[in-house]
Parts: C-alpha cells; sequence; structure tokens
C-alpha cells in the first residue's frame, strides 16, 4: 500500500483584501450608474403616464362640449362661494366624500388611479399624510383612499390651474380659445402640496397639489404669490431636505426637470426657467406666463 496526501491550497490574507478591494472599486463605478438607469425608468414610466392622462383630458373634452373638467365639483362650486359642495381643494374628509376633482372626472377616459403617481417622486401615503396638519389634518378613513378622494384632492397629476374657469375665466376651459394648443400646457405629471419647510413632510410623503401655476419672484407677469408647486424631479438633486427662497424652491424642488403635457397631447420634460418663463405679448401688449396663458 502507498499513502497519497492532497495538498490543499487557500488564498492568503493579502489575496483576499486584493478581490474586497477590487469588488468595492466596481460597486463604487457601477452604483452610480444604476441608480441613473433606475432613475432614467422611473422617468419614462413618468412621461408615459402624462401622456395616458392627457389623452384623457383630451377624450373628456371631445364627450363634454371642447371643455376640460375643472379643478373641483367639475364646475358646480366657485372660490368664496357658499354654501359650497364638499369636498373642495384642500379640504374635506368627512366619510361620504365623493370623487369630484380633476383626476377622478377622467377616471373613465384612464381607468388607472396609478396613472396618478409619478415613480420619482413615489407612491403617496395616504396614511401618513392625511393626518399631517400641513395635508387634511384629519383621521384617515380607508374608505376615501379606495375611491380616490385622496389623490384627487392631493393628485401628482396637477392641471394647469389658469385653464381652470375659476382663476383664468370661463373662456380659458374652452379648446376653441386656446391660441397655441401645441405651446399651452395642461397638466403635469409632477406636482408636489408643499415646500418641506417647517416640518411640513408633503414631499417626503409624495403628496401633490392637483393644481399647479406660475410664480417667479420679480416677474413682470401677474404673480400668483405663493409657490406654483411644479416639482422638477427629473435628473435634480434629491428631494429630500426641499428648502424654500423667497417664493421659489431649491434643493429637489427646481433643481431638475418636470415632465409636462401640452393642450395638443405631446409631452416633453421642462426645467424651471423655461417651463415659467414670462415673455411679452405684442399682439396684447402685455407681459404674459408663455406655457400657461391660454387667453394670448
Amino acid at each position: 500500500m502507498r499513502n497519497t496526501s492532497t495538498n490543499r491550497s487557500a488564498f492568503t490574507l493579502i489575496e483576499l483584501l486584493v478581490v474586497i478591494a477590487i469588488i468595492a472599486i466596481l460597486a463604487a463605478i457601477l452604483f452610480p450608474v444604476f441608480a441613473q438607469a433606475r432613475a432614467a425608468a422611473r422617468s419614462i414610466s413618468c412621461v408615459s403616464n402624462t401622456k395616458q392622462a392627457a389623452l384623457g383630458v383630451l377624450m373628456y373634452v371631445q364627450d363634454f362640449d371642447e371643455k376640460i373638467p375643472a379643478l373641483d365639483n367639475n364646475g358646480s362650486c366657485g372660490y368664496g362661494q357658499s354654501p359650497c359642495a364638499l369636498p373642495d381643494w384642500g379640504n374635506g374628509g368627512a366619510a361620504t366624500d365623493q370623487p369630484v376633482f380633476f383626476f377622478n372626472v377622467i377616471q373613465p377616459y384612464i381607468k388607472s388611479q396609478q396613472l396618478g403617481y409619478c415613480p420619482e417622486a413615489g407612491t403617496t401615503s395616504w396614511k401618513s399624510a392625511i393626518p399631517s396638519p400641513y395635508v387634511l389634518g384629519k383621521p384617515y378613513i380607508a374608505a376615501l383612499e379606495q375611491n380616490g378622494v385622496y389623490q384627487g384632492m392631493f393628485t401628482q397629476m396637477a392641471m394647469n390651474m389658469l385653464l381652470d374657469p375659476l382663476w383664468g375665466g370661463t373662456a380659458a376651459q374652452s379648446v376653441a380659445s386656446w391660441q397655441r394648443p401645441a405651446e399651452l400646457m395642461l397638466l403635469t405629471g409632477d406636482s408636489v402640496w408643499g415646500d418641506g419647510t417647517g416640518g411640513d413632510p408633503s414631499p417626503q410623503l409624495a403628496v401633490g397639489n392637483t393644481a399647479v401655476w406660475p410664480s417667479r419672484p420679480d416677474s413682470k407677469c401677474s404673480n400668483y404669490g405663493n409657490p406654483g408647486y411644479t416639482w422638477y424631479v427629473h435628473k435634480g438633486k434629491s428631494r429630500s431636505g426641499a428648502v424654500q427662497v423667497g417664493t421659489t424652491y431649491d434643493n429637489g424642488i427646481n433643481s431638475g426637470m418636470a415632465n409636462i403635457a401640452f393642450c395638443d397631447g405631446h409631452v416633453k420634460p421642462l426645467k424651471y426657467n423655461a417651463l415659467e418663463r414670462c415673455d411679452f405679448n405684442t399682439s396684447a401688449n402685455l407681459w404674459t406666463w408663455t406655457y400657461f396663458d391660454a387667453r394670448y
């Protein structure tokens, strides 16, 4: 008989450290690339959602005398009128509330509440958002999430407020009065309820604003006061820790791009300075919001 022995080899400590170092370097290189690819996919998904919502609005227009849905109550209630059917924009919260907002009204045409969420912004946490005093400040009711009331009041898929008869006049709501449909904003897939300052959790909870409007400091156009709450979240800075500077956003609110659907149905991303531009209209002899004002 002859005894045989098997020589066993193993990694040395130096070899293990080299392998770990190489893996760490590769991870540092690849993780940002994966994150960018993931963000690009989310952005494309949001573009698709915005496109489908815009087509839903245009189908509604064909069925309702060339008028788009109003912001809330489908035109049955005006600002400051009393009594006023509830829920209205930013209020309500009773178990009997019905889905009567802009995004709710176009649901028969798009048949998906999920279109109201932008993947880059995230799905709204209604259980956390609704009780917040910065949002609704009332107890969460599961039935109102299920029937779409909460999303109708605070959807990320927001309309151009200057097209609502409450703000832009009845003529602004009519398709026949739109002077530049290919340049006129219909809606955005990226809106945010608040600015994240003073403990306001709405950006982190992905709460939308239902309607957006232009607002720039020192603009020659008519200023609507508060920020317009368009969320320029794509290819921008982190959305966490948003801070308000004057009447504009920074650090994750105005740093990137927003997906905008125009009144002819096409969608494209725009930055803050591009979307909220104020130009002199020679025919009207006044300064107007180029992408928002339907009258000129």
